[in-house]
């Protein structure tokens, strides 16, 4: 049986949602999850329509090895704001990391966040590897086509079309291994969309956030001391950095074309301009290929509250 919810104790005065995050943040580093959990209870019930209580709740809640009701707790975002495409996307990111208890849900806002603002072109692959993650294959492959068609207003989404035509090529991959008797079919569908089938192994870091007209931005670092930003690209053990996007939701991508040689790879996001939209809400996912249509998926979200602050998100080994 799960264990009961502390008691959440009176409600706090005077802090700021920045400061009660950070306050909730260091308690579940440190351990103390208990304490972690009892703040975030005082918060929402104080102010139960703050997105950053909402997200503490689940946090600790995953933290306390509880993950149905994390997902409950993400979940009450779509509730609260069902109108808002951003905050159903980053819902859905949440959902996800949580696993089984959150997956169908995560899909399903995926789908009618991306009908709500089909131009944002981060969506488009956000429901696709939800989809994968549910042996969807075609769908999944439908879903990035739709994106690679979808006009968007000049300047935006800077090398958001290579990202969505490799995600393509990795999800025909997986498909054609799954049903080979439909080879042809989805080489021609990747012909159409100027993709082929991915032929070789690879690995790629793609972080997405959901926020407008600011900048976040991906940092990778390889074992051997390597570092890999909008200022330097590339690493000499392999890898390169597509775009710097600076004027909000992504994607950026690094990719390691080949057997990845470096790891572990440390990586971290950085709130480099945050603009009038607010906090930075997104992830990084990681995505794996075996070079035979074998794909592995790993999200790591996260949310940075300050300009400039930096979150760790760990290493891929």
């Amino acid at each position: 049986p799960e264990a009961p919810l502390p008691a959440p104790g009176p409600a706090p005065r005077g802090a700021a949602p920045e400061e009660r995050w950070e306050r909730i943040v260091a308690s579940l580093r440190r351990g103390r999850i208990e304490e972690a959990l009892r703040g975030a209870l005082r918060w929402r019930a104080a102010e139960p329509g703050d997105t950053l209580a909402v997200v503490a709740l689940g946090a600790a809640l995953e933290a306390r090895g509880q993950p149905e009701l994390a997902a409950r707790a993400y979940g009450s975002l779509i509730d609260l704001y069902p109108s808002r495409a951003d905050l159903r996307r980053f819902a859905g990111a949440r959902l996800e990391a949580v696993g089984a208890a959150g997956l169908a849900l995560a899909a399903d806002t995926y789908s009618v966040a991306l009908e709500q603002r089909p131009d944002h072109l981060t969506g488009h692959r956000l429901l696709a590897f939800a989809l994968v993650r549910q042996g969807k294959l075609e769908r999944a492959f439908a879903a990035l086509e739709r994106g690679l068609r979808q006009p968007v207003p000049p300047g935006r989404f800077q090398g958001a079309w290579r990202v969505l035509r490799e995600d393509l090529a990795l999800v025909g991959a997986a498909w054609r291994q799954r049903e080979p008797n439909r080879a042809a079919e989805i080489a021609n569908r990747l012909r159409a969309a100027s993709a082929t089938a991915a032929a070789g192994p690879s690995l790629r870091f793609v972080l997405s956030w959901e926020t407008d007209t600011n900048d976040v931005d991906l940092h990778v670092y390889d074992g051997e001391g390597g570092h890999a930003a909008y200022n330097a690209r590339r690493l000499p053990t392999g890898g390169e950095l597509y775009e710097d996007v600076t004027t909000g939701y992504g994607p950026e991508c690094f990719a390691i074309a080949g057997k990845a040689r470096a790891y572990p790879y440390r990586l971290k996001v950085h709130y480099y301009s945050r603009g009038p939209m607010g906090y930075g809400m997104g992830k990084v996912q990681i995505l794996s290929h075996d070079g035979q249509g074998g794909l592995a998926i790993e999200d790591r979200p996260f949310v940075i509250v300050r300009e400039r602050a930096e979150v760790e998100l760990g290493e891929v080994r």
